[in-house]
């Protein structure tokens, strides 16, 4: 999935996501957003923290190949 800029009501571009909060990005991915708090709490996938937020960066998750979704 790539990002792309949309023109704002200001007649500038918004800036492209830079960040997924857990549950935007297991919707990208294809996957239950418990799998991704239980790689975060692993440290297995690559996070920020922004008090209780947990935000991952959106170059990882367009990166990794999403899962095939079940009939």
């Amino acid at each position: 999935m790539t990002t792309m800029s949309q023109p704002a009501s200001n007649g500038f571009p918004a800036p492209a996501r830079r960040f997924y909060r857990v549950k935007d990005a297991a919707e990208v991915l294809g996957v239950p957003p418990r799998t991704l708090y239980h790689l975060v709490e692993r440290e297995q996938i690559p996070c920020r923290r922004l008090g209780t937020v947990i935000l991952l960066p959106a170059a990882w998750v367009d990166s990794e190949p999403t899962m095939p979704r079940r009939r």
